[in-house]
């Protein structure tokens, strides 16, 4: 009590309270903070779409690269066939 006394009296706040403009700095970080946030979980958002989308062409090109393998394995067979066939046909034949 006595305390409170000394500081109306003398004019000046106690060590307790913070002065006004510490209070406002405070509200202001806290602001600053508070967009920092939000500009980071927007950019955040963006890479994550973005990722998400070159994940996206990633697999495309794995199912084209399959269909690609099919379709050679699919060649190469033919071939072989087909060369089996010239060399079974040149064997019977020249007999």
């Amino acid at each position: 009590m006595e305390a409170k006394r000394e500081v109306a009296a003398t004019g000046e706040q106690s060590p307790e309270v913070p002065p006004h403009w510490f209070l406002y700095l405070m509200e202001r970080m806290d602001r600053m903070e508070n967009n920092l946030r939000s500009e980071f979980r927007q950019e955040l958002g963006g890479i994550r779409q973005e990722f998400n989308g070159l994940k996206q062409e990633v697999n495309d090109i794995r199912q084209e690269m399959h269909g690609i393998y099919r379709w050679s394995i699919g060649l190469l067979v033919t071939m072989l066939l087909g060369f089996g066939g010239i060399i079974a046909t040149l064997a019977v034949t020249l007999r």
